[in-house]
């Protein structure tokens, strides 16, 4: 059995290593012609696609500007891990209170694509505001996933949090309105929402 795990790890691990060497060849390619206006969208063309966000991607692409205005005569591999020294600094910043609206309650909707950790991270978000001493609803609005309902249940009940389900293929809409009525109703700060 963890023979399976392994070749499946290892066939993981190579086509992940196989999409990071087609992105670092772009970015070289992309790094080798002279930095211009036709560069600089490239490079957005190229995070986009990446799978970075549009706000993400912009801030690159403006850091790279600045980079190359600075440093005129930046080789290839400068400008490289000037994207590197940029994304560690992103990482690696402290995070920012998320703003305090006067609207209650607040509501976190949590998307991704499938197997990204949505619904373990709607419970670590809601251990976070809970140990804030906020008051926290769940929103089981992955309803096309069996397992998830399931799984956010058993986080509810570990972390004593109030929850909104509905049965498996329900309108995960109409999931998401009752909690937000649900937290109205019984002055709940944050409700946070599990997604398909």
């Amino acid at each position: 059995m963890f023979s399976f795990f392994k070749s499946s790890f290892n066939k993981i691990k190579k086509a992940l290593s196989k999409t990071r060497h087609i992105f670092s060849d772009k970015l070289r390619s992309l790094f080798g012609k002279p930095i211009n206006e036709e560069t600089l969208e490239e490079l957005e063309r190229i995070l986009f696609e990446a799978d970075v966000g549009s706000h993400c991607a912009l801030s690159f692409t403006q850091n790279i500007q600045a980079f190359a205005k600075k440093t005129p005569n930046a080789t290839t591999d400068q400008f490289l891990e000037e994207m590197k020294t940029y994304a560690r600094d992103i990482l690696f910043s402290p995070l920012e209170p998320s703003p305090q609206s006067q609207d209650s309650p607040h509501v976190i909707l949590v998307v991704g694509v499938n197997g990204s950790g949505k619904t373990t991270t709607c419970a670590k978000l809601a251990k976070h505001f809970q140990s804030q001493g906020k008051k926290v609803l769940l929103a089981a609005g992955d309803t096309f996933r069996a397992a998830a309902i399931e799984q956010l249940t058993i986080w509810a009940e570990r972390l004593n949090i109030d929850i909104v389900k509905s049965s498996p293929g329900g309108d995960p809409a109409a999931v998401i309105f009752d909690a937000i009525t649900s937290a109205k109703a019984k002055g709940i700060d944050i409700v946070i929402a599990d997604t398909a």
